[in-house]
């Protein structure tokens, strides 16, 4: 777009735009945009505004459209509001971009290296070390992630994809960052920030193993457990950079100990039983009714681990559901531990070259098994798993459709392998505590089928039931988010680390 283009002050016709934005226009204040594209329509899904960079431009079209006190936003409709909001997250990103080059900038000129951050603590009125911090972060990510920086600047990325990628990272050799930062600032532009932050975990276990390691041992020298005093008034205990293994283990403890209480008749939320049953181990108690002391109920362990990672140290690492991404060595020893808990069960699935889900199968009872080397087949064999049977992409014959409502526990464990979270857009709830929701109402004559079923949460599936939502399946694990506003988004199966 040339800065030359102008209009005279007559063109303007129609553009439903607030009347400061309409009068500024008559007056020539919005001279480097062409009259036609002016308009509220132009922020419609893949409208002018709705794409435009961020920079001059786009901030003088946000700034007309809201008018000096935000009056102008009420004419907007849903699907306008929308893309004005992605604008201003656009423009968010260019601005957080253009303080990180400043605050680069400052610190290099002559004179200002020593003392710069105090330069910045005054006009920030925050503390000189505040200001070196944000100093130093700047230039870290501007010399060693030039390519997130750039997608910064350019409102690709938000200031915290940035933040996560510089932090998880950070263990890298230069060398290693370089490929880290052109993968990573690619692959945040479709993730949350969740997703992103394990991705980037993957890719850096993988680049280099062994400084995570290092960084792992290093971080156990600072561990620690402290009481502090909530905003509320109530007090809170947390543990930090405690073995993986012995946390995922205690947390079990403590989840045993719930369901007892729970049993016993003990009043209270999950999470509220959770509270009472760490406390009581904390204080060798034991809060059931008398009766009811010695009861106590097993635990099923579900745990989803990349075959690679029983052939070595190669591979993509594994995952614990609740918990997060964990390295090889933790995750032979959480299969060692779980092994020999008599509650344990097994389920295997098989991977594309994508990394979707290809197959699933579980093995019936209980394997008492301390893993060492041990290839697919082999790990099937133990398992007396004789057959996987395949996930459904593509156009689906439902041949395995049933006639109620309610699905077969096999055609649960097909659909959570396919899709190992809620389908929602975002939302990394796992699959395990959702809804399997019929995406055409099964009481309009929806199939219990793979093509028709997809996990939701509690929270999306009501709201799909929204007024205004439409959700539809196209094919087996892609959904279609229809929204009030008239946007759609899509979710896929999950890709696996493959």
């Amino acid at each position: 777009m040339s800065a030359a283009l102008s209009f005279e002050p007559d063109e303007p016709q129609g553009s439903g735009l607030p009347g400061d934005a309409e009068e500024g226009i008559q007056q020539g204040l919005y001279v480097t945009l062409p009259a036609e594209e002016l308009t509220l329509e132009g922020f419609a899904e893949d409208g002018r505004a709705d794409t435009m960079a961020p920079g001059p431009l786009l901030a003088m079209v946000l700034g007309a459209v809201a008018g000096e006190e935000g009056e102008g936003l009420a004419g907007l409709s849903d699907d306008q509001l929308i893309g004005f909001l992605s604008g201003t997250r656009r423009m968010e990103s260019r601005m957080a971009w253009a303080k990180m080059a400043a605050l680069t900038e400052l610190a290099s000129r002559p004179r200002r290296q020593d003392f710069a951050a105090d330069e910045v603590a005054s006009a920030f009125n925050v503390t000189w070390l505040s200001a070196a911090g944000e100093i130093d972060y700047a230039r870290t990510v501007k010399r060693r992630l030039p390519v997130t920086f750039a997608a910064l600047g350019a409102g690709k990325l938000h200031p915290v994809h940035v933040k996560i990628i510089e932090e998880v990272t950070g263990i890298l050799s230069d060398q290693d960052a370089a490929i880290a930062d052109e993968e990573l600032a690619e692959a945040a532009q479709s993730k949350t920030y969740g997703e992103l932050r394990r991705a980037a975990t993957r890719l850096v276990l993988k680049l280099d193993p062994e400084a995570v390691r290092k960084r792992k041992e290093k971080a156990r020298g600072q561990a620690r457990v402290r009481a502090f005093r909530e905003e509320s008034g109530n007090a809170g205990i947390t543990g930090r950079e405690m073995p993986s293994v012995e946390v995922l283990a205690s947390m079990q403890h403590v989840e045993d100990r719930a369901r007892a209480l729970r049993d016993a008749g003990a009043p209270g939320t999950w999470e509220e039983l959770k509270v009472r049953a760490t406390l009581d181990l904390l204080q060798e108690r034991d809060s059931r009714p008398a009766a009811d002391a010695g009861s106590a109920v097993g635990a099923n362990i579900t745990i989803t681990v990349p075959h690679t990672a029983m052939d070595g140290d190669f591979g993509p690492p594994g995952e614990v559901a609740g918990f997060g991404i964990i390295d090889h060595a933790d995750t032979r020893d959480l299969i060692a531990a779980a092994a020999g808990h008599p509650a344990t069960r097994w389920c295997v699935t098989v991977l594309n070259p994508d990394g979707t889900a290809a197959a699933h199968a579980c093995a019936a009872g209980t394997r008492s098994w301390a893993p060492g080397p041990m290839p697919l087949r082999g790990l099937l064999d133990f398992l007396n798993i004789r057959k996987l049977t395949p996930v459904i992409r593509g156009p689906c014959q439902h041949a395995r459709a049933e006639h109620r409502y309610r699905p077969s526990r096999k055609l649960q464990h097909l659909v959570r392998s396919r899709n190992a979270t809620c389908a929602a857009p975002g939302c990394g709830r796992r699959a395990a505590s959702c809804d399997l929701d019929h995406t055409d109402p099964h009481h309009q004559g929806g199939r219990t089928c793979e093509c028709n079923l997809a996990p939701l949460c509690r929270h999306h599936h009501r709201c799909k039931q929204a007024e205004g939502w439409w959700l539809e399946q196209p094919e087996p694990g892609v959904l279609v988010w229809h929204t009030p506003a008239g946007r759609t988004y899509t979710t896929t199966p999950t890709r696996y680390a493959a």
